[in-house]
């Protein structure tokens, strides 16, 4: 924005978004939704998708820009990476939710034999 010298206002209007969405975004720490940053993206042709969604490459595109079936397919690809990221994630979280439970259920059995163990014998204190 500072770039093109626009502000919140104008890029909103410009890409037909809902009023405020730039300035909840930037000021409110606001997250755009995909259909916005494709909004964005179509409306500012030499806007790096890439750079715009990740931080990475250039600002600007060069002459040859990505077309907005290229764009589509390289949200399509981060959303199956990161589904694919979240179904592994929460196999981990079951994992160690069972293994949790497993130690609780041990914790719990020496718990009863240490109650009922006789330690006077041997000079322990419970």
């Amino acid at each position: 924005m500072r770039y093109a010298g626009l502000n919140d206002n104008q890029v909103t209007v410009q890409c037909g978004l809902s009023n405020s969405i730039i300035g909840n975004a930037r000021k409110r720490g606001k997250s755009l939704n995909g259909k916005n940053i494709v909004k964005i993206i179509s409306t500012y042709r030499d806007l790096n998708a890439r750079w715009l969604l990740t931080g990475e490459g250039e600002m600007l595109v060069s002459e040859s820009y990505p077309t907005d079936s290229a764009i589509a397919q390289f949200l399509k690809n981060q959303n199956r990476e990161l589904m694919e990221k979240v179904e592994s994630l929460n196999r981990e979280v079951g994992d160690l939710q069972r293994q949790l439970s497993e130690l609780k259920k041990e914790h719990a059995r020496w718990d009863i034999a240490a109650e009922s163990a006789d330690v006077k014998p041997y000079g322990l204190a419970k």
